[in-house]
């Protein structure tokens, strides 16, 4: 009788613990709104392919506690895969730059290919000693000719606290940093 008891105290205390586990949180980049409205499309940019390095490809927000860990953040998740919302972002970022610029993210239609196109390599998007952390190689191509035009590395950081909505805005005003140094290379051959 004392045994059957002590089991369903159990099985009820674990049953309780997980109706208490905290909710979810979702979190999402994002760049700053344009102003301008209705603009004539004049200039086509591709956008892609982007590369993110393989540990960033998770739901959940990655810390790093130090340059050889990772730890995944409790109940804190990308709204959408890392990548694309990274692709999103700086298109978005790009537009606001040029209103008058559309973007065409890969994969495209051979036979509607953007003259001009970016591709880039996110080699590390990270949260380490404080600092929101970017480190990105990208290339401006000539798409008709399959010739580069210009190729950058990109690295820069941002203080950060380890909590996820500060890590997404830090993210994300990375992201418009990297944008911007792509625009002025575009000035020079859109």
């Amino acid at each position: 009788m004392m045994r059957n008891f002590i089991f369903i105290m159990l099985i009820g205390s674990t049953l309780m613990g997980c109706q208490q586990s905290p909710r979810k949180q979702y979190y999402l980049l994002s760049a700053p709104t344009s102003t301008d409205h209705s603009v004539e499309i004049t200039r086509t940019l591709g956008l892609g392919p982007i590369e993110v390095a393989e540990y960033l490809q998770r739901s959940q927000v990655i810390l790093n506690r130090d340059a050889n860990s990772l730890q995944m953040a409790d109940n804190a998740y990308w709204g959408e895969p890392l990548q694309k919302g990274i692709t999103r972002v700086l298109s978005i970022n790009l537009m606001n730059q040029k209103p008058n610029r559309l973007i065409e993210t890969f994969p495209w239609r051979s036979d509607s290919a953007p003259p001009v196109s970016i591709r880039l390599q996110i080699h590390e998007l990270q949260i380490i000693d404080g600092s929101a952390v970017i480190n990105a190689s990208w290339k401006l191509i000539d798409t008709a000719n399959a010739k580069i035009l210009t190729q950058q590395h990109f690295i820069q950081k941002k203080p950060c606290s380890e909590n996820a909505r500060d890590i997404a805005e830090a993210y994300s005003s990375l992201l418009t940093e990297l944008a911007a140094e792509m625009g002025v290379a575009l000035e020079r051959y859109q």
